[in-house]
C-alpha cells in the first residue's frame, strides 16, 4: 500500500470515529490536578455515559469499579494522564478491530497502531480542560458550632484596661 491510501484510509477512519463520537454527544473534561487528573464524562443520559466509563476501566484508566456520579448525566474517576491515554490508545484498537477490520484484510505493517496512536491523541486533544474546584461536602456543615463574636474594636478610650506584660 503507497503513502497516499494509506493516509486516506487513516483520514476515512478517523472521520468515521468523528461522526460516531458526534452521534453520541458526549463530552469528557479533564482536570489536572498536579500528578493525578480527574476526568468527567457527560452524556445525554446515564446509559451513554456507563459504556465509556467501563470501557475506560477495562483499559486501565481506573481501578474505580464503581463510577462517582456527579449528577443524573455525568460520572468523575481519578486517573493519571498515562494510564488515560493507554485506555484511549486500547479503547480505538478496540473500535479498529470491531468496526473497521474489513478494511485491513491482507495489508501488512504496523498500520492499526498508529491510527490508535492518532485516534488516541485526537481523543485526549478533544477532552475540554476544567479548573479544579474543591468540593465541599454539604454533610459535614451540620458541625458548625457558633460560640459568640470576635471584635477587634476598643469600646472605649480608657486605656487603663488594656493587658500588660
Amino acid at each position: 500500500m503507497n503513502n497516499f491510501n494509506r493516509k486516506k484510509m487513516i483520514l476515512g477512519l478517523c472521520f468515521c470515529v468523528v461522526l460516531i463520537d458526534l452521534a453520541q454527544m458526549i463530552k469528557t473534561y479533564i482536570t489536572n490536578c498536579g500528578k493525578d487528573i480527574q476526568v468527567f464524562i457527560n452524556g445525554d443520559s446515564r446509559e451513554e455515559v456507563e459504556p465509556i466509563h467501563w470501557s475506560l476501566f477495562n483499559h486501565g484508566a481506573t481501578n474505580q469499579t464503581d463510577p462517582e456520579w456527579v449528577d443524573e448525566n455525568t460520572l468523575a474517576f481519578w486517573t493519571q494522564k498515562a494510564r488515560l491515554v493507554r485506555a484511549f490508545r486500547g479503547a480505538a484498537i478496540n473500535l479498529i478491530a470491531n468496526k473497521y477490520a474489513h478494511k485491513f484484510e491482507g495489508k501488512r505493517g504496523a498500520l492499526i497502531p498508529a491510527l490508535a496512536d492518532k485516534l488516541a491523541a485526537r481523543r485526549l486533544r478533544h477532552c475540554i480542560s476544567k479548573p479544579y474546584v474543591r468540593q465541599l461536602s454539604v454533610q459535614n456543615l451540620d458541625h458548625v458550632h457558633s460560640i459568640g463574636t470576635v471584635s477587634a474594636e476598643k469600646p472605649d478610650s480608657d486605656y487603663r484596661n488594656r493587658e500588660t506584660l
